[in-house]
């Protein structure tokens, strides 16, 4: 069969279709979606894909569910379901389905619906009576049917409605091992029912995803059955991955905050949120200063415990309590008596919690003794040890890798810090040549820097090369507190880090969303932290 360009439906079809999408539906003004979220509420309506049925004719996870994890990762899914997805089901099956009053309250709900389906409407024909597509008058009549079944399908749902995300999947070539006598015929009319549906998108204002390229690429994988059109895992997975491109285009952004009354607060409300439950053990540090605290990130990580913030003469009251919620093994003291007093330790040994004490002579001795605590290796972070932002910037991605957070001065290595960084083949220096200078960076062992103009610029550009995510937490770049105590968070949720100026959005930080294509934002702190006109600009809200 030979295409003859792109497939249009009728003048009349089209009018149907428009007409269906134009009708009031009063009868699904209350079908609304809960606004105070801006989440994704996903329908995936099909066949045998959609349902996900395997290469060996067992039942596994199909492109839909892989999408919905993609969603979930980036933290928009709000709901998800299957409401029709039939293996072997055809373009009348979904039609007759959707004319069901229950059914259409369903999609009424969505604001992001998947499809696959109609080629069935000719593989059925091929099982049962494979002649008749030898017959160029009965290919018209089942194109011509699913043409109209199709149009008729967008035209129930947009009627119902008009604002989802709809996305109508392009099949591939299930056919790669026939003969090529017998495929040639078969790939044509995939790629027929491929244009009709491509039409059909375009006319409802909808999506069309293209696979047919995708799978081509390996079919040994992806259609490792030659007897059975249907993906393996991996083709599910690759399916998926044609959909995201699309569909990360068109997520909502939401943001999230974790805040307190003041910076002890927000540590517990951050502890709260990564430690439901419990913690193996909690690392302590004097919260109205950063020094010690600096390095404490990767090891916090490391043993899978939040970093808890205290005054310097004993436990604040909140910390207490949330101590004994966690119900740690081991309590770490970041820092000498003169950052944490005897008081802190003795208090946490009535509650019977064993201590232990990281502390050296001066904050550079602090960070290598925290590094020796460390997993081996091969590489560290060099950060300034006078400025916290670049360390601070970065603390995410090295607890997320167990690099050690070294700290240095501007034109000098500490001797302790030299000591330690013996022991490393490889170094990231954090920060432009104003806080690690080009004389003290060619010191460093198989160097790489990265820094920008500012602490705004910096973190955005680890973000974007190093720690790169389409989830983001963010701090003010003016505090160290929140941020430290943050960081660790965010390495366990796999997200980026991004320093912001409380009231002035910088371009840098601007770029890295749209770079990194965030959708969800982490906002740590209040609005003294964070002010509300920036948590609007990293919406895209004016």
């Amino acid at each position: 069969m030979k295409r003859s360009g792109k497939r249009k439906i009728s003048p009349l079809l089209l009018m149907v279709l428009v007409f269906a999408m134009i009708m009031p539906s009063q009868a699904f003004a209350t079908a609304s979606l809960d606004e105070e979220k801006n989440n994704v509420y996903y329908a995936a309506l099909g066949d045998s894909l959609a349902a996900g049925v395997m290469s060996n004719n067992t039942l596994g996870l199909s492109y839909a569910d892989y999408i919905a994890q993609d969603i979930d990762r980036v933290g928009l899914l709000g709901s998800y379901e299957k409401p029709f997805a039939v293996p072997g089901a055809t373009s009348k099956d979904l039609l007759n389905a959707l004319m069901d009053r229950d059914m259409q309250v369903k999609i009424a709900s969505k604001n992001m619906i998947t499809i696959t389906i109609g080629a069935n409407d000719f593989l059925q024909v091929l099982g049962s009576e494979p002649e008749r597509l030898k017959n160029p008058e009965e290919v018209k009549k089942i194109i011509t049917e699913l043409s109209e079944n199709y149009a008729a399908i967008m035209g129930i749902i947009r009627s119902v409605n008009a604002s989802a995300d709809v996305y109508l999947m392009g099949y591939y070539n299930g056919f790669y091992a026939f003969p090529e006598a017998e495929q040639r015929s078969l790939v044509e009319l995939t790629k027929t029912v491929n244009g009709i549906i491509k039409q059909i998108a375009s006319d409802s204002f909808s999506h069309y995803v293209p696979t047919y390229d995708a799978i081509s690429t390996d079919y040994a994988t992806y259609l490792p059955n030659p007897k059975n059109i249907h993906p393996s895992a991996a083709g599910y997975m690759a399916i998926a991955d044609e959909f995201w491109e699309q569909v990360k285009l068109n997520l909502p952004t939401n943001v999230n905050r974790i805040a307190g009354a003041n910076r002890y607060e927000t540590a517990v409300k951050i502890s709260q949120e990564g430690w439901k439950q419990s913690a193996q053990g909690v690392v302590i540090a004097r919260g109205d200063d950063f020094p010690d605290a600096l390095a404490g990130a990767p090891l916090a990580y490391d043993l899978n415990s939040p970093i808890l913030l205290t005054h310097s003469d004993g436990l604040d009251k909140i910390v207490k309590d949330e101590i004994e919620r966690l119900d740690p093994e081991f309590a770490i003291l970041l820092g000498g008596e003169q950052a944490l007093s005897k008081d802190v330790e003795d208090e946490l040994g009535t509650m019977k919690i064993p201590v232990e004490r990281i502390a050296g002579a001066n904050r550079y001795e602090t960070a290598a003794m925290i590094a020796v605590s460390l997993p081996p290796s091969n590489k560290a972070v060099i950060a300034n040890g006078m400025k916290f932002p670049d360390a601070l910037a970065i603390a995410s991605y090295a607890a997320e890798n167990t690099y050690p957070i070294l700290l240095a001065k501007q034109n000098e290595l500490p001797e302790d810090t030299a000591e330690i960084l013996k022991q490393y083949p490889e170094s990231i220096a954090v920060g432009g040549t104003a806080v690690i200078s080009e004389s003290l960076f060619e010191k460093l062992p198989k160097a790489k820097r990265y820094g920008g103009k500012n602490r705004y610029e910096t973190a955005s550009i680890i973000a974007m090369e190093l720690n790169p995510s389409h989830k983001a937490f963010v701090s003010t770049g003016l505090e160290f507190a929140d941020a430290l105590t943050g960081s660790v968070l965010a390495a366990k949720r796999d997200s980026s880090f991004l320093l912001v100026d409380p009231y002035n959005m910088q371009d840098a930080v601007i770029g890295a969303k749209e770079k990194l294509g965030i959708y969800h934002f982490t906002i740590l702190g209040g609005p003294k932290a964070v002010s509300p006109s920036i948590e609007r600009e990293l919406i895209g809200v004016e």
